[in-house]
């Protein structure tokens, strides 16, 4: 990530208006408080050739080019881009598309005809300084999650041993209450592994390893997983299976696992005791499918649409629950990946389900 003490920058201009890209360049090369290098590709194929090249400081970034468009452009040049900030140029009519792309990650947005030399030199150096302190707290963030992995990993193997009586004898009530630090537990662990995933996934994402898996499986271990929380809350968790031989996928098993458990930690959160979960496994010629269903209170539908953004909590879960907001996100992050789809639907705002459908057909990681 380059510091702003550096003074000349490699820039990677990203439209395909030969007209305008070359005023850009002329208000750059009049107004600009740095040195630079810039490289200019007009179309995304160009621009993927150049940044498996070579990095950049900044990439200036139309969102609509003759073989791409819309938000996927900003998602397949930060794929590609080694984290390099991203600033949008959008035009006066587009400007919410701009709005939405700073959600998405990139650092600014540009309105074309709105821009001057000095402005464009500015949002440069604001944006640059920005990811870098970005990326300095998330890498302090990632260490700081995994250091607390480990100790409470090895915490909750002690309570186990002590609630199963292999290390000295307990009566009820001290088994009972160890078994609910173990589930507090659990559900830190949860936190923390969400937020190594989500730095795992937007810093590394060839860290993938696709396999065919089979989703029955997964199904199993996380139920089998989150049955004693299930008990203790007296929460009925069904399974509804109605293929087990073809819930066969290519993916990464422990991220796919990692979404199951999301979803069922989610489930759990909100569904009232003497409720029920139920897991759903289905297939069609196309896609498996995956359902979490749970008879809690539901989502409000203003809500429904927040729920994949990152660090985004509804106001319920900020009264009542723990969590970082990055569950949900994550999840869609990883189907994303495995060229899925993941979904939410509240019939008549009484309990909540989320599908997940994964394609049967292999999957190549997008890069």
């Amino acid at each position: 990530m380059v510091p702003m003490s550096k003074k000349h920058l490699a820039i990677l201009l990203i439209e395909d208006d030969p007209t305008f890209a070359a005023a850009l360049q002329a208000l750059l090369r009049r107004k600009s408080i740095f040195s630079f290098d810039l490289a200019h590709a007009s179309t995304f194929s160009d621009a993927d050739a150049i940044l498996g090249q070579r990095q950049f400081d900044v990439i200036l970034l139309d969102l609509t080019l003759p073989d791409i468009s819309g938000m996927e452009t900003l998602h397949a040049v930060r794929k590609r881009g080694n984290s390099s900030p991203v600033i949008i140029l959008t035009g006066r009519d587009e400007e919410d598309l701009g709005v939405q792309a700073m959600k998405a990650g990139a650092q600014d947005y540009l309105i074309k005809g709105e821009i001057d030399g000095r402005l464009l030199s500015r949002a440069i150096t604001h944006a640059i300084e920005r990811a870098r302190l970005i990326y300095e707290r998330e890498d302090f963030l990632a260490t700081l999650t995994h250091d607390l992995k480990n100790p409470l990993i090895g915490a909750n193997r002690v309570i186990e041993l002590l609630a199963e009586r292999k290390i000295g004898d307990l009566n009820d009530e001290q088994v009972n209450l160890l078994t609910h630090i173990k589930n507090s537990n659990w559900t830190l662990l949860t936190l923390i592994g969400n937020l190594l995933e989500v730095y795992r996934f937007e810093k590394d994402l060839d860290t993938l390893y696709f396999e065919h898996t089979n989703l029955m499986q997964i199904v199993n271990n996380c139920m089998k997983e989150i049955a004693p929380i299930a008990y203790d809350r007296n929460i009925n968790v069904l399974k509804e299976i109605s293929v087990e031989s073809d819930a066969i996928v290519l993916a990464d098993a422990e991220s796919l696992s990692r979404v199951l458990r999301n979803l069922l930690d989610n489930a759990l959160k909100y569904t009232p005791t003497g409720g029920q979960v139920k897991v759903s496994l289905s297939s069609s010629l196309e896609t498996v499918q995956l359902k979490v269903s749970d008879t809690g209170p539901g989502i409000p539908e203003e809500d429904r649409k927040h729920l994949f953004e990152r660090f985004w909590r509804g106001r319920a879960s900020r009264r009542h629950t723990p969590g970082t907001g990055l569950g949900l996100y994550l999840c869609q992050q990883i189907v994303s990946m495995h060229k899925g789809k993941i979904s939410c639907t509240c019939p008549s705002d009484n309990g909540t389900s989320f599908l997940v459908e994964l394609p049967r057909e292999n999957i190549t990681l997008a890069v």
